[in-house]
């Protein structure tokens, strides 16, 4: 298969020369050649796409250059600045998706800099999107259940996979995750870019196509512990070859996956038990229960006690001082 390659030329133009009364050297300028090129096999022609530059100074915003691909390929940016902290990054639109080359720093003492990047002509079939291998880490904290999801994202064709359904806000829904009812602080660590994605009531979906290839996806949520026996309910979404759910959960215990019940020790010893799950099908839903959680119920009991004392205290102190009445 061939590749779809951003190249990022840069072309360093002589200094201005300065005066010598001038108190300040004039900024360095170059030129820019970014070079697209096709990588999926058979795919559209790129002439006409847009190609976007970023140019960073400090981690800071400089300039956004916008440009078009000529017919040989390529689309030319002129007075471009150059230095040792100044960053260009590349981007090509293609078929309405985004794709970005590696950060180039822009050094005046270089006369040549190259950022590749590989783009694809964009499906909207998601037949080709699965899951392999799926790990769901479950531990108890004193208050809440830390959780934390593993995913190896597959995308089986040689296309990037978008989607023709969107939301409200015209947003494509690519890739949908879905949660136990009642998860909070979501947080994704990595594949997922958090201004892509839009959390909903249900989970999360992912507003960007999955390029060819596998991808780890990592991400963190926490469920809040209110009862002694927690209702889990975990929705697939994505047909999922093997999925293993790792439980820490200390005197509470997991019921519900009995059948596949292995036990381990986490890195530091702790007890730790996993049950095995093979080739899950979309919509299909992983039930369990956590059961013998404390959830304080002794806190609340001693202040009713304390309360009904105090209210018995008050009652006495109030009939001893008030006046006695005489009797003639």
């Amino acid at each position: 298969m061939k590749y779809f390659i951003v190249s990022v030329f840069v072309l360093f133009v002589s200094s201005y020369t300065c005066l010598a009364d001038e108190a300040t050297m004039p900024a360095s300028k170059g030129i820019l050649v970014v070079e697209v090129t096709n990588g999926t096999a058979n795919g559209a022609a790129v002439a006409g796409d847009e190609v976007i530059v970023g140019i960073f100074e400090n981690s800071q915003l400089l300039h956004s250059l916008n440009g078009e691909v000529d017919a040989d390929g390529k689309a030319v940016f002129e007075d471009v600045p150059v230095g040792d902290n100044i960053v260009a990054l590349a981007r090509a639109k293609h078929q309405d998706m985004m794709f970005n080359g590696r950060p180039v720093v822009l050094k005046p003492t270089e006369d040549k800099h190259t950022t590749n990047i590989e783009v694809y002509d964009v499906s909207l079939e998601k037949s080709h999107l699965s899951v392999g291998a799926h790990h769901i880490m479950i531990k108890a904290r004193s208050e809440y259940l830390e959780i934390t999801e593993y995913l190896q994202i597959r995308n089986s064709s040689d296309m990037a996979v978008s989607s023709k359904q969107k939301d409200s806000r015209d947003r494509k829904v690519v890739l949908e995750i879905m949660l136990p009812k009642g998860f909070k602080n979501l947080r994704a660590t990595s594949y997922f870019v958090e201004n892509a994605l839009v959390v909903t009531e249900r989970g999360f979906y992912d507003t960007m196509a999955v390029p060819p290839g596998e991808y780890q996806a990592n991400f963190t949520y926490t469920l809040d512990i209110t009862s002694s026996t927690m209702d889990i309910v975990k929705a697939i979404s994505l047909p999922t070859s093997s999925l293993i759910v790792f439980a820490e959960l200390g005197q509470a215990k997991l019921r519900g996956l009995d059948e596949a019940e292995s036990k381990v020790t986490n890195a530091s010893g702790a007890p730790m038990r996993y049950y095995r799950l093979n080739d899950l099908a979309p919509a299909e839903e992983v039930a369990f229960q956590i059961v013998g959680f404390n959830v304080g119920t002794s806190d609340l009991t001693t202040w009713m006690i304390l309360s009904l004392t105090f209210v018995a205290v008050m009652v006495l102190v109030v009939l001893r001082l008030r006046p006695k009445i005489a009797v003639s």
